[in-house]
């Protein structure tokens, strides 16, 4: 375990901006050299809010990078944890899931990679970054299951992390947005494995989730996707991987994540609603922002709008913001920073005055 102690201090004369998602695939991932791969992965965690924010100094934080949280098949996962220096109480705590299409990224290493990063330290949260498994070793439900079981591990060690485990919210981008929409949204017993050994009779309840550009109807996503068969001239039939030239291509990536299933019958289009957040509505999940970008060229088609509706119409708690003009990144305009800021003083209860 490596530990960093770090103060930081953002003007607002060089704020910070959203930083777009940079779209991986596995075979191109397997070649990129471990500098590029950390510079994707700090892409993939959408960088920062895009509105000036006034000039002050923000609290003194130190990091626990590379916590075992769990060990699955012989893998272990970690997380990397940013929390205040000398809080003389308990202090709230959000947690962060990266993106990249379930295939890519990892757990940021520097606290300003998580998105939205600016907000959380004015207010002094502990910061949690995780990883999970990644395309064909994670995949539905194992990647769901190794979230929750994150939240688990965070909560069962409030104290060594200092943190109250009764205020904890999740958040993400993208695939992020899509596993932190599922960690607030699953019952405490959706059968995703369940929790591993030592995070038994621990719940993984989140008080809120913000979640931003998140897929959240597979089987649309699947349907608005070109088609993936190849058939050679002898009648065989393959089929092609990820090609990043191809709009909108999720079905390569499906078929892979969801381990061969996919959606041409009833109880296999049940199943894809069920590992989505589409499949979970009810009036009873904690309270959720939800982000789209108006031109989003990866998730298209607004899915968190057509979430955001389902859940308004059972009398959810539920906010949404769309960035207009806005592609697949960090949400941004005038107003958002602000709507951000209510939403986790709310969700956590934080005082209303800031520090």
């Amino acid at each position: 375990m490596v530990e960093v102690r770090l103060v930081m201090r953002i003007s607002n004369h060089s704020p910070n901006l959203p930083r777009c998602f940079d779209d991986p695939f596995l075979d191109s991932m397997r070649k990129l050299p471990a500098i590029l791969m950390v510079s994707l992965s700090l892409a993939l965690s959408f960088g920062a809010v895009a509105e000036e924010i006034d000039d002050r100094a923000f609290p003194a934080y130190h990091s626990e990078l590379h916590v075992v949280y769990t060990k699955v098949g012989g893998t272990e996962l970690k997380l990397n944890a940013f929390l205040p220096d000398n809080a003389d109480a308990p202090v709230v705590a959000v947690v962060e899931i990266h993106g990249g299409w379930w295939f890519g990224g990892e757990a940021v290493s520097q606290i300003e990679g998580v998105g939205g990063w600016q907000v959380f330290m004015r207010q002094g949260l502990a910061i949690f970054s995780i990883e999970y498994r990644l395309g064909k070793a994670g995949g539905f439900p194992q990647n769901i299951r190794d979230c929750r079981n994150a939240i688990r591990f965070i909560r069962q060690n409030a104290k060594r992390f200092n943190i109250d485990p009764k205020r904890i919210d999740v958040t993400g981008g993208s695939a992020g947005g899509h596993l932190s929409l599922m960690v607030a949204m699953v019952p405490e017993d959706f059968p995703d494995g369940g929790p591993t050994p030592g995070l038994e009779d621990v719940s993984a309840r989140v008080s809120g989730s913000f979640s931003y550009i998140p897929p959240t109807d597979f089987v649309r996503f699947w349907d608005q996707g070109p088609e993936d068969v190849v058939t050679n001239s002898d009648g065989k039939i393959s089929f092609r991987g990820p090609d990043d030239k191809i709009p909108y291509d999720s079905r390569p990536r499906l078929r892979i994540l969801f381990h061969g299933v996919t959606p041409d019958t009833d109880s296999r289009k049940a199943f894809y609603t069920r590992m989505c957040p589409i499949g979970h509505v009810r009036q009873e999940v904690p309270p959720l922002l939800i982000c789209d970008g108006e031109k989003d060229p990866i998730v298209p088609g607004l899915h968190g709008k057509e979430l955001y509706k389902k859940l308004k119409a059972v009398g959810a708690d539920a906010t949404y913001w769309i960035t207009l003009n806005g592609g697949h990144s960090f949400p941004g305009g005038a107003g958002f920073e602000k709507v951000l800021d209510d939403f986790m003083m709310r969700t956590l209860q934080l005082d209303s005055t800031r520090k």
